[in-house]
């Protein structure tokens, strides 16, 4: 008997969970009517340089075949951006160059 009233409720339970799924609820949060637009302005640029890692290159010299190590630094612009109208920023990154420690190609 017990068996029976588990499948009822299980049958209840899968046909009740699809209209839970698609129930709507409010955030309370409030959509403007219009979008204001972004008033991007430069606020600050400057450059960083990044530690790109190491790898190693092997090379010839008096026919006996070496091995170093490359030190590699990504030079990288920065601009920030400030929006006065909503009070944020955003940030621009540029690769400039990539400099390798060794002589290598």
């Amino acid at each position: 008997m017990w068996k029976r009233g588990m499948m009822l409720a299980g049958a209840f339970f899968i046909l009740l969970s699809g209209e839970i799924s698609y129930a709507k609820v409010d955030d309370g949060t409030v959509t403007p009517e219009e979008e204001k637009e972004h008033n991007w302005q430069a606020q600050d640029t400057y450059t960083e340089k990044v530690d790109g890692g190491e790898h190693e290159f092997t090379y010839w010299k008096n026919f006996m075949r070496h091995t170093r190590t490359c030190q590699i630094i990504h030079h990288i612009k920065v601009v920030v951006y400030y929006c006065d109208v909503h009070d944020e920023t955003k940030t621009e990154s540029t690769l400039i160059k990539t400099e390798h420690s060794g002589r290598h190609k």
